[in-house]
């Protein structure tokens, strides 16, 4: 898989306020008095109402945008340059509003479209804070506020965690995508790229072991079109004053957390083995499983580099901010942003993910 990496100079905007929409009842009573006393033509107009709301029903589900499963009819052309941007949620604030980091991650998407780089965004995230309203919602408002024109925003609300933005984003490919930009947060990256690669991978085996044998699958190779996936990563604010934090506090909101134990957290739930427990059987945790999906990761051939490569990256990410100690909002004392992104996929330090920051071990 070919990384790179997007610069993060991008002003960080609040989201719009969502807006209040007005419904219109008919009553049936009404229509059938009208029946009596006009049978013939209302007849014919109350069909015709019939028909357009029959019409404005289909028109809710506009299946011509979706991905088709079949590899002969699916949107993926693998190798072409025309790109999406995947910007994955985060839990939004008590209030409902956006926290800055999702903030960060709207404003790399929105430059992203500006540079010509990807055709469409789809922001996925459903509502897992509980706040009443999504966060790919929330982060479509910020994007058309920052001047991004609705249509070419795609809005994916069913996901809960970055295994189900995987896989329901496959749902919503545009026709002729060969490229996917992951964009979150630096200390989300390693894992979000790894789940990514195992959840795209665990699609395309399923594809092709269903489609084998159907003769409209002429391909000889019978292997489903592949996407590429790319990094664009966003730097979060690295502060030093560890009195904003709510690191030790339980039940504290997730925002309230240092941008260290954020990084650090990651790393414990790739180096634990948390990431693929969850996947696959029991639920062990209510952080990345699928439903109704099951994920066996020992069973994907690319699973071993891929794993690699993620703990070398989460590694180097928690080792680099370990001394932001401040939530990622801006706030306090600002320090030397301390990664070079991309952040290498090699580790040169300690190999035991315990001894990376460990003051910020749960």
């Amino acid at each position: 898989m070919r990384l790179i990496c997007q610069s993060d100079s991008e002003f960080r905007r609040r989201p719009m306020p969502p807006r209040n929409c007005a419904g219109l009842a008919v009553s049936l009573f009404g229509a059938l008095v009208l029946l009596a006393v006009l049978p013939s033509r209302t007849g014919a107009l109350v069909h015709a109402s019939q028909d357009d709301a029959q019409l404005k029903s289909r028109q809710g589900i506009d299946w011509g945008r979706q991905n088709k499963l079949p590899p002969w009819m699916t949107s993926i052309t693998e190798g072409a340059d025309q790109a999406i941007a995947v910007v994955l949620g985060q839990s939004l604030k008590p209030d409902g509003s956006a926290p800055q980091v999702l903030l960060d991650r709207a404003a790399m998407a929105r430059k992203l479209l500006k540079q010509g780089t990807v055709k469409k965004v789809i922001v996925s995230g459903g509502d897992p804070a509980g706040v009443g309203f999504t966060e790919a919602s929330t982060t479509a408002r910020v994007l058309v506020k920052a001047g991004i024109p609705l249509e070419v925003i795609i809005q994916e609300s069913q996901a809960t965690t970055t295994a189900e933005n995987a896989w329901f984003v496959l749902r919503w490919i545009p026709k002729g995508t060969g490229r996917v930009y992951i964009v979150t947060s630096d200390f989300h990256m390693p894992r979000a790229t790894y789940i990514f690669q195992e959840v795209f991978n665990h699609f395309y085996a399923m594809m092709e072991e269903t489609y084998r044998d159907d003769p409209q699958w002429t391909s000889p190779s019978k292997r489903y079109p592949r996407l590429e996936l790319v990094q664009a990563p966003t730097a979060s604010f690295c502060g030093a004053n560890a009195s904003l934090n709510r690191d030790h506090t339980t039940g504290a909101d997730i925002n309230e957390f240092s941008l260290a134990k954020r990084a650090r957290d990651e790393l414990k739930f790739l180096g634990s083995g948390e990431v693929s427990r969850s996947m696959y059987g029991q639920p062990l945790s209510n952080i990345l499983y699928i439903w109704p999906i099951q994920i066996n990761v020992t069973k994907d051939p690319e699973n071993g580099p891929n794993f690699k490569a993620a703990m070398a990256t989460a590694m180097n990410t928690a080792e680099g901010l370990c001394e932001c100690v401040s939530p990622p909002q801006e706030g306090g004392v600002e320090l030397p942003y301390p990664l070079q992104l991309p952040v290498p996929q090699q580790r040169q330090g300690s190999s035991d993910w315990r001894d990376i920051c460990p003051d910020m071990m749960v």
